[in-house]
């Protein structure tokens, strides 16, 4: 049997993309009783709004709770609003005289530095392999929470990276395999906080990935894992060192109302979790001369409601810890908080999240919401200054108002 071809954006929920475009291009010939070609130009236009209330996220257009400044006290309003994430999508489903599909997708929207246009996807798919740029094999594309803000759950999996993926199934057409090799993702090992002294390097070697999945009418089960061969430099010396990982994700959607989630856990996989991606947190120097990958653990749940045909509200809790333990040395950031350099210190970080919100589709292809937006990050630093313990125990929350409209054409 032929895996069977599914296509998801998650970029508004379960709106963006769900209908052809308007602009679409069909040919007179066909196979069978589809076109052979099938064209279409579509836009998702979202208006994303926010208002901050307090907590320091003013500078973000997203709700990232990773990004709050603990040490911070500042709690300026400032309310923004700006298209910057409207998408553009370039569509071709291509079908050979042999039954075959080829499908392939350029997506792109105004995300980039100042409002410029950056790719979001680029990839060519069959009916067993993918190749290009997608959201990468580790996480789950065919989840995503119903919500205003753009940043997702702190421990969210949404990582676009060009790769080669291999689909297909077993002989219970329900079970689902996929298999990939993924671009790596540099670490600079730079966090927001602390500097753990660590410099990088160009990596060499491909993220490797599988994942099963259990597909069934009602929704899908996946598990999936990582494997990552990660390199650094410390004192002027390259090494490297082992990150792996693994989730558990789903959603159960019987109607209209739908239950999603994901739980991820592992070492050396923080360059994957959207709340600190590029923040450094893969690895750190330990004491006794080792280099430790850093462990990691998260999880969000959603559930989605419709009251009415046409209004419905999403409720998301997510979580993430990060554990650095016995660390060699960590330097706060100047810009912090005075500079303080801990000694076989022990380093947690937290992220709680919760989003409400209602939604209303207000027009066929159209949806409006107003959503609350919470979150708290948490440190605590146990360590030696010059044989002398210190504790810094540290945690800030932070509230928003997004509102916005999304639509599609």
């Amino acid at each position: 049997m032929k895996l069977i071809l599914t296509t998801m954006c998650f970029c508004i929920g379960f709106l963006a993309f769900a209908q052809d475009p308007f602009l679409t291009v069909t040919s007179q010939d066909s196979v069978g009783t589809q076109p052979r070609f099938k064209t279409s130009l579509g836009v998702s236009m979202k208006l994303n709004g926010y208002l901050d209330l307090y907590g320091g996220l003013n500078d973000s257009e997203t709700f990232n709770v990773g990004a709050i400044n603990v040490f911070g006290t500042d709690n300026p309003k400032s309310l923004n609003v700006d298209l910057n994430q409207t998408q553009l999508k370039l569509s071709t489903k291509y079908i050979q005289k042999n039954g075959k599909v080829i499908y392939a997708v350029v997506e792109s929207d105004f995300w980039g530095e100042n409002g410029q246009m950056r790719l979001r996807k680029a990839y060519v798919e069959t009916t067993h392999w993918q190749i290009g740029q997608m959201w990468n094999n580790f996480g789950d594309q065919d989840i995503w929470p119903n919500i205003m803000e753009w940043e997702g759950p702190p421990s969210g999996i949404w990582v676009r990276t060009p790769h080669v993926k291999y689909m297909n199934i077993f002989k219970n057409s329900a079970w689902i395999y996929e298999a990939s090799l993924e671009a790596p993702i540099d670490t600079d090992f730079a966090y927001q906080e602390f500097q753990p002294l660590v410099e990088e390097v160009d990596q060499i070697t491909p993220d490797v990935t599988f994942a099963v999945k259990y597909k069934q009418a009602w929704g899908h089960l996946r598990m999936s894992s990582i494997l990552r061969h990660i390199r650094y430099k410390l004192d002027n010396e390259t090494d490297n060192f082992t990150g792996y990982g693994f989730t558990l994700s789903g959603i159960y959607k019987p109607n209209r109302n739908n239950f999603q989630f994901q739980l991820v856990g592992g070492k050396g996989i923080s360059a994957y979790l959207t709340t600190v991606a590029g923040n450094g947190y893969d690895g750190y120097p330990a004491v006794g001369d080792d280099f430790n990958a850093t462990p990691a653990i998260g999880g969000w749940a959603s559930y989605e409601y419709f009251i009415t045909e046409k209004l419905h509200t999403n409720a998301v809790l997510g979580f993430t810890r990060f554990n650095l333990d016995d660390s060699e040395r960590l330097v706060v950031n100047e810009s912090e908080t005075t500079q303080t350099v801990f000694i076989e210190g022990d380093f947690k970080h937290q992220h709680y999240y919760g989003i409400f919100n209602f939604m209303y589709d207000a027009y066929e292809r159209m949806t409006v919401g107003l959503e609350l937006d919470y979150g708290v990050k948490d440190l605590d630093i146990n360590g030696l200054v010059d044989d002398t313990a210190l504790n810094i125990d540290k945690s800030r929350d932070a509230m928003r108002i997004s509102f916005g409209f999304m639509y599609y054409f």
